[in-house]
């Protein structure tokens, strides 16, 4: 989309962070593909057809969590594994819940395959996501955690509706988006000698999760605006941190509390200014940014933990360039 910003050039994502990237990415597909090949010719391509084509960071911010503690690749990998299958698991429930026939520009798996295939497809690429990272009991209650998380925050998203409140929508995002970077990291460490860095990893990876999906609730704003159309969860009446938070501009407050209300989103299509919740949006990641940093102190000074700091903004550009309307 033409008119989303960029997050600040000096905090946007580094040569050497994208190139890492690219290895490690590239590495964990030959990863992912080897794995799957093993599965029996019935199974293997129905979680090929799962898993599809995403960005993949959560096994990248694993690994590189990894290699900033002296952990293991290979185990790394595992653990990728397990939350990419899971992630992908999920989204094909969500799919299917909400009745999205897209996902990634491709017919949803349900669309494709039919909904009771497509939702045992999920249970499978789920369980088996769960073995792949059954390195230890730390890191199997690890992924149990994260996907109890994941439940409870898409039954939050519609619960938590009466109640609104920015603590509520921030408890929620750490059960969704951010349960899945707070596991990759977590796991990064669990599967280090530096298991001691788990819980402030944990936490780290939390951070992450919560500007992306700050970030991702801002391009549903933006898009918006731009097309004058609901989209995202502004069409599904949930509310998020960088709609309700325009509330500071006393001359949104009335369209906000209808929207909240009604679930109608008409009036802040009609009266927000894009500068406005693009400067809202700055706003609101600036205190993460900083906090991811805190978590990070016990890390060990390294070139891989230059890049961990500047994951969590190099993350949400990355939505943001990925981002079409």
């Amino acid at each position: 989309m033409k008119e989303t910003i960029k997050l600040e050039e000096n905090l946007a994502v580094s040569q050497n962070l994208n190139d890492y990237y690219k290895e490690v990415r590239a590495e964990f597909q030959r990863h992912l593909q080897r794995e799957i090949s093993k599965e029996s010719k019935d199974i293997a391509p129905l979680i090929e057809k799962g898993v599809g084509q995403g960005k993949q960071l959560r096994p990248v911010l694993c690994r590189l969590v990894s290699d900033s503690l002296g952990g293991d690749a290979h185990l790394a990998f595992e653990c990728g594994m397990a939350l990419e299958l899971i992630h992908c698991g999920t989204l094909i429930h969500d799919d299917w819940l909400d009745g999205d026939r897209f996902r990634r520009e491709a017919p949803a798996l349900w669309k494709e395959l039919g909904p009771r295939t497509a939702v045992l497809v999920a249970d499978l690429m789920v369980a088996t996501g769960s073995l792949h990272g059954a390195i230890s009991l730390a890191t199997g209650k690890s992924l149990a955690r994260c996907a109890r998380n994941l439940t409870e925050g898409a039954i939050a998203d519609f619960t938590d509706k009466e109640n609104y409140s920015e603590s509520v929508y921030l408890h929620r995002i750490k059960r969704k988006t951010g349960a899945l970077y707070s596991t990759a990291a977590e796991l990064g460490a669990l599967i280090s000698p530096r298991t001691d860095l788990a819980l402030p990893m944990y936490k780290f990876g939390e951070t992450v999760g919560i500007i992306y999906q700050i970030t991702d609730d801002y391009l549903d704003l933006m898009n918006s605006l731009i097309t004058k159309t609901p989209v995202g969860d502004l069409a599904l009446g949930i509310p998020t941190l960088p709609v309700t938070r325009l509330t500071r501009h006393s001359k949104y407050k009335p369209s906000i509390e209808k929207f909240i209300g009604t679930e109608n989103a008409d009036e802040i299509i009609k009266n927000v200014k894009i500068s406005d919740a693009q400067s809202i949006f700055e706003e609101l990641i600036a205190p993460w940014q900083e906090m991811s940093r805190k978590f990070l102190e016990e890390v060990p000074d390294s070139s891989t933990k230059i890049l961990l700091e500047q994951v969590p903004i190099s993350f949400a550009n990355e939505l943001i360039a990925s981002d079409r309307v």
